[in-house]
């Protein structure tokens, strides 16, 4: 390995030191660790690693072909104790500030998200129950009214008619009333002895 790759190799494995600090502050500020199942924290935590291990792996490959060696480990040692130092409080503050800005979006579009689409169909939502209600009701009272009206109408259409009736019937004479009398006794026991075979039957 030449002097040229070796040192472009620790300038990477610095940077990437660096990398891998202010990548741990992302994941542990907007994962919140704390807050997580420890179970959660520790497959996370696993997969973390797993990911910065493949990075380094991956810059290894295409700046020296994947050579391995100690100074490497060293480099990326002093990279990460760097951010410590000089950059992780400017980083964490910065991180902190364009979190909290993606939260206040966040919200913004979840209330014009509201105000925009969700409150305007709970309003046509009332609107339409209201109209509903509203005409149920005022189709009950004028089908109330035309019955009332109808019904009226009928009943005085058939009084002459019910007038004439009761005439003849008290013109006609008493043995024909008695014989419609008995027929009428008749027909109600035979329908009633009827009903009664369909009750023992059921």
């Amino acid at each position: 390995m030449s002097l040229h790759v070796q040192f472009t190799t620790l300038l990477a494995m610095i940077g990437i030191g660096m990398i891998i600090g202010a990548s741990f502050d992302t994941y542990a500020h907007i994962f919140n660790r704390s807050k997580r199942h420890r179970l959660i924290v520790w497959v996370a935590d696993i997969l973390f690693w797993v990911t910065q291990a493949l990075y380094v792996f991956y810059t290894l490959l295409v700046i020296n072909n994947g050579q391995v060696r100690l100074y490497i480990f060293l480099a990326i040692l002093c990279g990460y104790a760097a951010y410590q130092a000089l950059f992780q409080r400017m980083y964490v503050r910065l991180l902190q500030k364009i979190i909290r800005a993606f939260v206040m979006l966040y919200r913004l579009i979840i209330r014009m998200f509201h105000y925009a689409v969700i409150l305007p169909l709970r309003l046509l939502y009332r609107l339409f129950v209201f109209l509903f209600i509203t005409t149920c009701h005022f189709v009950f009272l004028v089908g109330k009214i035309l019955y009332k009206v109808m019904y009226g109408c009928i009943r005085f259409l058939l009084q002459p008619v019910a007038w004439i009736g009761r005439f003849v019937w008290r013109k006609t004479p008493l043995r024909f009333q008695a014989t419609v009398g008995r027929i009428f006794h008749i027909g109600k026991g035979f329908l009633a002895k009827i009903a009664n075979m369909f009750r023992k039957k059921g």
